[in-house]
This record gives C-alpha cells, sequence and structure tokens, in this order.
C-alpha cells in the first residue's frame, strides 16, 4: 500500500497530468493519448522550471490505473477545459474586454493591459481568475456603465481568454480593424 505522501504525489500528478492532457488535445476525453505520452508532456512542460515536481512517483501507476483516475476525476466534475487562443481572441474582442482592455497596443486603456509578453510565465489560470475576481466590483461597474449590461461569460470562454492573453503569436494578430463596430466606438 503506497503511503499518504506518496498518495498525495500521485493525486497532484494525476491531476496535472488531467490538466495537461486536456489542455493539449482538446477533449475531454484521455482515450486519445497513453499515461506515458502525458507523463512525458508533464515532463516537457515543466523541465525549465526552477521547482522539483516528483514526476518519478508517476511511472510506478499502470496505464489501467491512470485511465481509472482520469475516469474518476471527470466523474466527479474535476475537468479543466480546454484553453484555445484563437477562440479566446474572438471571446475578448466580441464580448466587449478590449473596450478597457488593451493588448499590444490595441484596445482601452481603463484596465490593465493583456500583453502576453508581460503576462507571468508559467501561465496559471486560477491567478488570472482570482485577479479578475479581485477586480470584479470595478468592472461589472465599469460594464454597466459603458455596455450597459455586465459581460456574461462562462468557463470556456474564460478558459480561452486566459490562454489568448497569454499568446504573444495570437495577439500580433490582433487590429483595431477586428474590433466591432459597437465596442470600436467606445475606445477613445
Amino acid at each position: 500500500m503506497p503511503s499518504a505522501k506518496s498518495l498525495t504525489s500521485i493525486t497532484a500528478a494525476t491531476l496535472a497530468a488531467s490538466a495537461v492532457f486536456a489542455a493539449g488535445t482538446g477533449e475531454h476525453s484521455h482515450d486519445d493519448s497513453s499515461p506515458a505520452e502525458m507523463l512525458e508532456t508533464m515532463r516537457d512542460m515543466h523541465a525549465g522550471h526552477e521547482h522539483a515536481h516528483d514526476f518519478a512517483v508517476m511511472d510506478g501507476i499502470s496505464e489501467d490505473d491512470m485511465h481509472r483516475t482520469m475516469d474518476f476525476l471527470m466523474d466527479i466534475g474535476l475537468v479543466i477545459p480546454t484553453m484555445d487562443s484563437k477562440r479566446g481572441a474572438e471571446a475578448f474582442m466580441n464580448k466587449g474586454c478590449i473596450v478597457c482592455h488593451a493588448v499590444n497596443g490595441v484596445g482601452g486603456e481603463i484596465g490593465p493591459s493583456f500583453n502576453a509578453a508581460d503576462m507571468p510565465q508559467p501561465m496559471n489560470a486560477f491567478e488570472f481568475a482570482a485577479r479578475m475576481w479581485r477586480g470584479a466590483p470595478a468592472m461589472a461597474q465599469m460594464q454597466e456603465d459603458l455596455l450597459g449590461e455586465m459581460i456574461a461569460i462562462d468557463g470556456q470562454e474564460l478558459a480561452d481568454i486566459v490562454a489568448f492573453v497569454h499568446d504573444v503569436e495570437a495577439q500580433a494578430a490582433i487590429s483595431s480593424e477586428e474590433i466591432p463596430e459597437k465596442y470600436r466606438v467606445l475606445i477613445p
């Protein structure tokens, strides 16, 4: 029987594997990737980090156990949505985020700019959401004042927006001509 510390490490690593898998494939199913591929992806992503991860604990997990763990996490609803920069750019523009937030000099200056080159790396989607939460009262008021209503976004849209604000390439393609007219007129 594994120790409590080993189980904690396995659970944390498996959660990370599920997040990497969801972000990497665009799917919520793990059928397309083997545990070995997920583990290798995680190792590659974390190779340059200064902090250590105990990936060795994952080496002992059988493919069947990894799939059962992934199934369990999905069954209880613990799945991180896929993150797509292209969809994020569309949501950022079409929801009106661009009215208050600029990317690469395009957009409003009411709120903080979201230049990908200036965003913390590696990306932490939960920290980004926490920062939004801390600014929620002011954002809600500004949205009511400028747009006439609060912007409604769901979890998938937020995940996509987080990917966009951290993607230098996706932001390079943004121009003021892409801003919907109803929002362009609100940007000085």
